[in-house]
C-alpha cells in the first residue's frame, strides 16, 4: 500500500516571505521615483505621465485639461520649471523681519522718553545700523562735561528698561563740539578724554542696571563726527552728544565675525647683524676701533 511521505515541518521555507518583501519594496522605489520626477512639475512632462496613468488604470486617456497654445504666455511657461526661493529672497525676509522688530524697539524707546523728545533734548532714529537714541550732553552731564548732572541717571534707567531684555549690542558713542575746552593747554587731547569718559561711564550704568555687559561697548570720538558744521550756539549743543545705538541683527553677525575670525601676524624688528671692520679697523687697538652697525633693509 502507498503511503503518503509525511514532511517535517522543518523542510518549509521560511523565506518565502522575501519575496512580497522585495515586491513592495520594488513598488514602493518607483513610487518614490515617480515623486521625485514630478517634484519639479514641467507642464509637458506631467500632462503625459497624467495620460499614461489614466490609460493604465482606464484603458483609455482621460479628459485631462488642455494646454492653451493660442496664449503666448502659456507656451513660454510650458517648459518653466518651479523653482525654490533664492537663498537672496529669505535673507530680505529675514532682514525685513528684524527691521521691523528694531522698529517696535525705536517705538517703545520715543514713548518712554517723549517728555525730553518735545523738549528737543533726545532724538531717537532708526538707520541701517540700528535705532539711535542722541543724547544732549547737557542733559547727562554737569557744566564740567565729566560729573553726571541730577536728571542723567533716570533717564538712562529709563533706557535700560526697554533695552535689558532685548539680547543686542549696544554701542555708545561719546561726540563733543570742536570749540569745547579751546582754553585747554592742549584741547585736542581733552577732548578725546571726555569723550572717552562719558562714553565708559554711560555703558557702565547700562551695565549696572541689567544690560548684559559682553554686549555693551564704549568709545569717545572727540568731534570727528560732528552733527552741524554752523558755528552758531544751536549747532555746538547739537555736536555735544551722547548716543546709544542698538545694533540690529545684521550689524551684530558683522561684529561678532570681525572679533572671532580676525588672524593675528607677529611682527618682530629686523636682525641687525654686525658688519666686518676693513684690514685697516681691525688692526687698530681695540679701544680706537668703533663698533660699526647694520640693519639689513
Amino acid at each position: 500500500m502507498y503511503r503518503r511521505k509525511i514532511y517535517d515541518d522543518d523542510d518549509e521555507s521560511h523565506d518565502r516571505w522575501l519575496i512580497s518583501y522585495a515586491d513592495f519594496i520594488t513598488l514602493l522605489f518607483a513610487f518614490f521615483v515617480v515623486m521625485y520626477a514630478t517634484s519639479t512639475i514641467n507642464l509637458n512632462k506631467y500632462q503625459t505621465l497624467s495620460n499614461s496613468v489614466v490609460t493604465a488604470f482606464q484603458g483609455k486617456p482621460g479628459q485631462t485639461p488642455s494646454l492653451d497654445t493660442e496664449n503666448p504666455s502659456s507656451l513660454q511657461n510650458q517648459s518653466a520649471i518651479k523653482k525654490p526661493l533664492p537663498l537672496s529672497y529669505l535673507y530680505q525676509e529675514k532682514k525685513q523681519r528684524d527691521l521691523e522688530k528694531m522698529r517696535a524697539i525705536g517705538q517703545q524707546l520715543a514713548n518712554v522718553l517723549s517728555m525730553w523728545i518735545e523738549q528737543k533734548a533726545i532724538t531717537v532714529q532708526q538707520g541701517e545700523f540700528g535705532v539711535d537714541i542722541a543724547i544732549q550732553n547737557k542733559l547727562l552731564f554737569k557744566s564740567d562735561q565729566s560729573t553726571l548732572s541730577d536728571e542723567g541717571p533716570y533717564v538712562i534707567k529709563l533706557i535700560s528698561e526697554v533695552l535689558k531684555n532685548e539680547y543686542r549690542t549696544l554701542q555708545v558713542e561719546g561726540h563733543i563740539d570742536r570749540h569745547a575746552f579751546a582754553d585747554d593747554p592742549n584741547p585736542e587731547a581733552k577732548r578725546w578724554e571726555i569723550t572717552a569718559t562719558q562714553a565708559a561711564r554711560v555703558a557702565g550704568i547700562l551695565g549696572s542696571r541689567g544690560v548684559i555687559n559682553k554686549r555693551l561697548s564704549a568709545i569717545g570720538l572727540a568731534d570727528t563726527k560732528p552733527a552741524s558744521s554752523s558755528e552758531n550756539d544751536l549747532a555746538q549743543t547739537v555736536n555735544n552728544r551722547l548716543i546709544i545705538r542698538v545694533l540690529t541683527a545684521e550689524s551684530n553677525a558683522q561684529q561678532a565675525a570681525n572679533n572671532t575670525n580676525t588672524t593675528q601676524l607677529e611682527i618682530l624688528p629686523k636682525a641687525v647683524e654686525r658688519v666686518e671692520a676693513d684690514e685697516a679697523a681691525t688692526k687698530a687697538p681695540v679701544s680706537e676701533a668703533p663698533a660699526i652697525m647694520s640693519t639689513n633693509p
